[in-house]
């Protein structure tokens, strides 16, 4: 099933190359300041025009904008606030769902303090998650509720046909509680969803040239 899940999230990325990659980092660089991007910023840091950079954007899933057509999210990494929520120095993000925090430390290179709640039990959970791993957890052991969703249901709106689903459980009861809900749904340990994010980003930053 993880193998599965890792083939499934690759195809509903960006299909980046080199010069993609690129382009990608620099967006999460500008979103790592806090605030909504302008199209024209990003034109500037990736030596496009601004319609060029439209038009890219546009050739993109799972990126967001807010009402002022300002970027303020992509693939997982928000600038609005949300319930799950990391910090990377002074700075205060989003992301789109629980298991995005796992994916943090990999597209930004360092440690990072994550919190989320549980949604059976309301329960804070709280996170520190480097490059190698999960190094400490309140409550210890938090599990990840899961769905295998659609590919173009992916592609078409990830946060609707996915992340609503994704959360952090305080305990196995309280996954239990959460799968009676969730016909289709199942849990996966931190240390699962972090091998997964790993693998995922390493092979879309990585491996497509």
């Amino acid at each position: 099933m993880i193998n599965e899940l890792q083939q499934l999230f690759i195809q509903a990325f960006p299909e980046l190359d080199a010069s993609g990659q690129q382009q990608a980092t620099k967006l999460y660089e500008l979103l790592a300041k806090g605030q909504p991007v302008p199209v024209a910023q990003l034109a500037e840091e990736i030596s496009l025009t601004e319609d060029e950079t439209a038009q890219l954007l546009h050739s993109w899933t799972g990126v967001s904008f807010n009402d002022e057509k300002l970027i303020n999210g992509f693939w997982g990494v928000s600038t609005d606030e949300t319930g799950h929520r990391f910090h990377i120095g002074e700075q205060t993000l989003y992301t789109w769902c629980a298991w995005d925090l796992l994916f943090m430390p990999h597209l930004f290179h360092q440690t990072v303090e994550a919190e989320t709640s549980c949604p059976i039990t309301r329960q804070s959970i709280r996170l520190t998650i480097s490059e190698k791993g999960i190094e400490e957890t309140q409550p210890e052991a938090p599990l990840i509720t899961f769905i295998k969703p659609d590919l173009e249901a992916l592609k078409a709106n990830v946060t609707h046909s996915f992340c609503q689903y994704i959360f952090f459980t305080a305990s196995e009861e309280a996954g239990k509680e959460w799968k009676e809900t969730q016909k289709d749904g199942f849990l996966i340990s931190l240390d699962q969803g972090f091998e997964l994010g790993q693998k995922i980003i390493s092979q879309v930053f990585n491996a497509k040239k």
